[in-house]
């Protein structure tokens, strides 16, 4: 069976194929957005399919001319394994099976390509899917390499950001809601900051893992946590070296490098999405209550423990409130 699809049509479908599929997600897409898994179901996060493949166009080339955002690749590197994403430079493709449905489609891996573009598909079903599993797995899996250097990926990325000039065009007409992920399968860490980074090493670090000075920047995390925080988790930092009231972040994890410096050489960048002011007495009685340890530096809240700290940093009133967009 073959069914013909367009604009709000193929994200719908998307939607509903990642949710329920199981097995297999293949896709490949000579471009790659920001967000971009956004896409498909937030299910696959909690229950991700046992075979995923991911093929971009990830070169110098794609990556300066912001065809493909390397942070985007690195989220689905952290979020499913490390073999999850290829690169091939020879491909124009843009198919997504799930299972035993494949759709072929001019939409490339982009919000901007199912909200906004007049794009065009047709979904195939049950057995025409096993010649479209043999192209993908022979002809671009099979020949495909290994990501490269995702920092310097980044850092190319991060210099041509600085010099891409919007263009003054009227914006297309929004066909679809890309309904945004939520927080519920996001990790969120409790973080106790030692001390703060001197400008010094700050810049230093910006500087050679090529982050936005707006970005705030913890430095000398532990090596355990540096290797489990994912992009898009959160943290909540609280600074108990000054006196009187606690100081509490809450922090979109952006990005993580190593970076030697003499402060430390493990550091994650993040964006401040929150901050409170809380009685010292206070806090710790909110630690005690989510059994928390006052004396843990880097801890990974479970659902109860984050529940019991939410709960409490909700009630009370904001110091200030930002958000940003990388």
């Amino acid at each position: 069976m073959r069914s013909f699809l367009y604009c709000k049509d193929l994200y719908e479908t998307i939607q509903q194929k990642s949710l329920e599929a199981k097995e297999i997600l293949w896709v490949c897409s000579p471009y790659l957005g920001f967000k971009a898994h956004e896409v498909f179901s937030q299910e696959i996060l909690n229950k991700p399919p046992s075979d995923i493949r991911f093929v971009f166009r990830v070169n110098d080339v794609a990556v300066k001319r912001s065809e493909v955002n390397p942070y985007e690749v690195q989220y689905f590197l952290e979020h499913f394994t490390k073999n999850s994403v290829k690169s091939h430079d020879s491909f124009h493709s843009k198919i997504y099976i799930f299972d035993d449905s494949a759709l072929i489609t001019s939409a490339n891996l982009t919000k901007t390509a199912f909200e906004s573009n007049i794009e065009v598909g047709v979904i195939l079903e049950g057995t025409q899917v096993d010649e479209v599993k043999s192209f993908f797995d022979q002809s671009l899996w099979q020949t495909a390499k290994p990501v490269g250097d995702l920092k310097k990926f980044k850092q190319i990325w991060n210099e041509a950001q600085k010099s891409v000039k919007k263009a003054n065009l009227k914006k297309a007409k929004t066909h679809t809601e890309i309904r945004d992920w939520t927080d519920d399968y996001v990790n969120t860490w409790y973080i106790r900051v030692q001390f703060k980074l001197s400008p010094k090493a700050e810049r230093k670090i910006k500087k050679e893992a090529s982050w936005r000075n707006k970005l705030s920047v913890f430095g000398d995390v532990g090596y355990q946590t540096f290797k489990e925080i994912k992009l898009g988790d959160l943290a909540y930092l609280a600074d108990t070296q000054k006196r009187g009231k606690i100081e509490i972040e809450l922090g979109r994890i952006f990005d993580k490098s190593r970076v030697e410096t003499d402060e430390g050489d493990l550091h994650f960048a993040y964006e401040v999405e929150d901050t409170y002011l809380l009685e010292r007495e206070k806090f710790y009685e909110m630690l005690k209550n989510a059994d928390v340890n006052s004396r843990a530096f880097e801890t990974l809240l479970n659902r109860n423990q984050l529940k019991q700290v939410t709960n409490v940093l909700s009630s009370i009133k904001h110091k200030r409130k930002k958000r940003q967009r990388p």
